[in-house]
């Protein structure tokens, strides 16, 4: 799990000391890397206790296990020249996530909501949730594919806690998106976010993450750089897999307790 994950797994118990740490840690990933805690404690005028609980609000054992996470983080994001290897990396490290992630509470999240949907603004977002759609109606889930500012809006005052958002969103930060998601968590709709994994709005605001690693191409013809987008569609290919095996294992539950009770 990366830092910018635990950011936002966590981001509700961080205070504003917290979260000053976090600024200036991200944006000076590899002095901070080096830096005792005392040195980090001075740059951000904190004493290193406070340091240390802000470590612990993420779960880690201490000041050393984050450094550790940050190292790690910072040899990923290492400029890469060979773009297929890039793009490959990307790709590998969305199915390395996804596939040890544990998606039980979401699997448990979609099979007992009413009515499911599925949302996102931009053509690329579009695509992807009609990849979505299709992909889960094998399954016999039917997401509804809201599309457009209107919509949406009129959606949120007949949706209820009962049902449940998925929100697709790249950068995480698109205001009508940020603004669409407040007015769900106030009716206190369960919202499961697909974003790149970064430290972004939507996913602290969402009650589940799902991430994707995408590979920025710098253009060699123009001032348009490329990036690939396939790895939004590996994460939703493996989550339906995962899906499938979720249902299989459990109906095989239910039928061993259903022979135990007619023995």
């Amino acid at each position: 799990m990366k830092l910018d994950e635990l950011i936002n797994k966590y981001h509700k118990h961080l205070n504003e000391n917290d979260l000053y740490i976090w600024n200036y840690i991200s944006k000076h990933r590899k002095e901070c890397e080096t830096l005792a805690i005392d040195q980090l404690a001075h740059k951000c005028n904190v004493s290193r206790t406070t340091i240390l609980r802000f470590s612990q609000k993420l779960s880690l054992k201490g000041y050393g296990e984050l450094k550790v996470y940050l190292k790690l983080d910072n040899e990923k994001s290492k400029e890469n020249v060979n773009n297929v290897e890039a793009v490959c990396d990307a790709y590998n490290e969305v199915i390395k996530n996804i596939k040890e992630k544990d998606c039980t509470d979401i699997f448990e999240l979609i099979d007992k909501s009413r009515t499911l949907y599925v949302y996102g603004i931009g053509m690329v977002q579009s695509s992807i949730k009609k990849e979505f759609k299709r992909t889960f109606l094998t399954a016999g889930k039917i997401f509804y594919d809201l599309s457009g500012y209107t919509e949406a809006n009129a959606i949120v005052d007949l949706a209820t806690d009962e049902d449940v958002f998925v929100i697709i969103s790249v950068s995480g930060e698109n205001q009508f998106i940020m603004d669409f998601a407040k007015n769900l968590k106030i009716k206190n709709i369960p919202i499961i976010s697909i974003t790149k994994l970064k430290d972004n709005s939507l996913a602290k605001l969402s009650d589940y993450n799902l991430y994707t690693s995408t590979a920025l191409i710098p253009s060699i013809y123009n001032d348009i750089d490329f990036e690939s987008l396939t790895s939004y569609f590996i994460l939703i290919e493996i989550l339906f897999l995962k899906y499938m095996e979720y249902k299989t294992q459990k109906n095989k539950k239910e039928e061993k307790h259903e022979i135990g009770n007619v023995d």
